[in-house]
């Protein structure tokens, strides 16, 4: 079994799909899977790139050419820029793709937001100066403003615009049940909340620096992660440093390796620890198909990459499911991970609909028997004829 940074975690990236090549290499080398929900898509200015070229024409020698983000960067053409103008770039990642373009770059703040930019930018020349923002047409105002109380002539040109892409049913079940979100930039962030709204994020929002966490911020999104520096590598990097002490409860196939490598030290954990042993020619089935969409679902905690727990729900009757095989390799227990799988079991019970979840357990299992208790289930009258069971247990959702 193969462990990576990242192992069996659902990234989704909103970005454009032909630009998400790096995210998505970047992330499958630290064994993520990179599901790609694209909610925009970049389209030229309603202008045509019109202002674009007139604004050009009108820089000189000391003058100012402002790119706010890697797209800005690739709608201007280096040889339509005059000679001695000087190029400043919000972000690192912006630096890259502008230089990639063949532009020398001057300067690139330490804070890869507007304000950043503000803080360095130099004041201008006694006879003045001009400025041209190449940008998004929906970017903030916060740089022509400022840059025009500065004392600066400003022609802020927008270069593209971004446009929403619809997302379907089977896109938002996908990003509701991913692992994590991965926001590259404000508008991502608009578009994604704006389709399936907060609660349908996933549980962990990673953002690529502060202005896309602002923009989450201010739709009341609480950011998980904010990468210390803000490129691709730096967002993943972010990633792994956080899932590194982190466990993570996603459901998976239950026929996957890592599945059914679970199953297999559960099924050694409990031959330990039952006085009898256990035979498993009796045990009652949960094969993969008993225990995945439509007939139930399958679970797996991963620390640092590896699987470390499972736990499963098979449906019994059509409201009423059965919690099997919930395990914990012991270097996890006691850190209250028992009760975080549980509690996702039957999270997922109630998401599914049920009206009752219900379970059996031997009496070695003394642990387990408390932890049923204490989370609400009631004994009950056998339910089952599982020949290695002496308690049963049921939890009434309604």
């Amino acid at each position: 079994m193969t462990v990576m940074p990242l192992s069996g975690l659902r990234v989704v990236l909103t970005r454009p799909r032909h630009q998400a090549a790096a995210l998505v290499e970047a992330l499958e080398a630290a064994g993520a899977a990179a599901v790609s929900i694209p909610v925009i898509d970049i389209a030229d200015p309603t202008d045509g790139g019109e202002a674009l070229q007139a604004a050009l024409r009108s820089l000189g020698s000391g003058d100012w050419l402002v790119f706010t983000s890697p797209n800005g960067a690739s709608r201007v053409d280096p040889t339509d820029v005059p000679g001695g103008v000087r190029v400043a770039c919000i972000g690192p990642g912006t630096r890259v793709r502008a230089e990639s373009l063949g532009f020398a770059v001057d300067l690139v703040p330490d804070r890869s937001i507007a304000e950043g930019l503000l803080e360095v930018f130099p004041a201008p020349s006694s006879s003045g100066g001009r400025v041209v923002l190449a940008r998004a047409e929906s970017a903030r105002p916060v740089l022509p403003d400022e840059l025009s109380t500065a004392g600066w002539l400003v022609d802020d040109v927008p270069v593209y615009r971004t446009i929403p892409v619809e997302l379907d049913d089977v896109d938002r079940e996908v990003c509701r049940n991913a692992d994590a979100v991965a926001f590259t930039s404000g508008s991502t962030v608009t578009h994604l909340v704006d389709q399936v709204g907060a609660d349908g994020l996933p549980p962990v929002v990673a953002a690529i620096g502060p202005a896309t966490a602002e923009v989450a911020a201010d739709r009341g999104i609480e950011v998980t992660i904010e990468a210390a520096v803000h490129t691709i590598p730096g967002l993943v990097e972010a990633l792994i440093d956080y899932f590194g002490d982190q466990v993570v409860i996603h459901t998976e196939d239950a026929a996957s390796v890592d599945a059914q490598w679970c199953l297999e030290r559960y099924f050694a954990d409990i031959d330990d620890r039952f006085e009898t042993g256990l035979n498993r020619g009796v045990v009652l089935t949960s094969d993969p198909h008993e225990v995945s969409p439509p007939n139930g679902l399958f679970l797996v905690a991963r620390l640092d990459g590896r699987p470390v727990g499972c736990g499963c729900l098979k449906l019994v009757a059509p409201d009423v499911a059965d919690i099997k095989r919930m395990w914990l390799d012991p270097s996890v227990r006691g850190r209250g991970l028992g009760r975080g799988l549980l509690d996702r079991l039957v999270s997922e019970g109630r998401r599914l609909g049920l009206r009752r979840v219900q379970l059996e357990t031997n009496e070695s299992l003394t642990e387990a028997i408390a932890l049923y208790r204490s989370a609400g289930f009631q004994e009950v009258e056998p339910f089952n004829n599982e020949p290695h069971a002496h308690h049963w247990f049921a939890l009434d959702l309604d």
